[in-house]
């Protein structure tokens, strides 16, 4: 229960940040999702309990926030779940390596179904290269911020265990 909150308000932290500090600096930023991060790292190195609903939760709250078609950022964050939930078992990566690999293919699927919904709400296929260069800009935000992220994550969550259990780390 304690990871839980612990998870909610980590998250809600990330979307504030997102929604009111990033959104300001469109250009430089592109609208890179900083629960991307958060999410992969939950997928790949915590363990289900609490995680789930934090998922859903957040997915519902950048839907709300964002303003955009319903669901959108939920179905993301689930199919990242998804798809590298048992990533760890079958690549034998550094962490923070894996982690970063995730995230970059992470980006790619959000932008893939994020380009599929307009696709299908214009009910046409319209390539521009100003959206290819939002893209670069996510991947390059993805590649450059990543083991940074990953080792701020490792930090932050590690010492909540050692507050939370005495010292056990949370079984993955």
């Amino acid at each position: 229960m304690m990871h839980f909150l612990v998870y909610l308000i980590f998250s809600i932290l990330l979307i504030c940040i997102q929604t009111t500090l990033l959104s300001a600096f469109f250009q430089i930023f592109a609208q890179y999702d900083l629960l991307i991060p958060f999410v992969v790292y939950l997928t790949l190195f915590r363990s289900s309990i609490g995680m789930f609903p934090v998922v859903l939760i957040s997915g519902c709250l950048m839907d709300l926030l964002s303003g955009g078609t319903i669901g959108i950022y939920m179905a993301t964050y689930i199919l990242i779940l998804i798809f590298f939930r048992n990533a760890t078992v079958y690549f034998h990566f550094k962490n923070s390596i894996l982690f970063q690999m995730v995230i970059i293919l992470s980006v790619l699927i959000e932008n893939f179904i994020f380009g599929m919904v307009i696709s299908l709400q214009t009910l046409t296929f319209n390539f521009s290269f100003y959206s290819i260069s939002i893209l670069v800009t996510q991947l390059i935000w993805a590649l450059v911020s990543s083991p940074l992220v990953y080792f701020l994550f490792d930090y932050v969550f590690n010492g909540i265990d050692k507050l939370i259990t005495g010292g056990l780390r949370e079984r993955v």
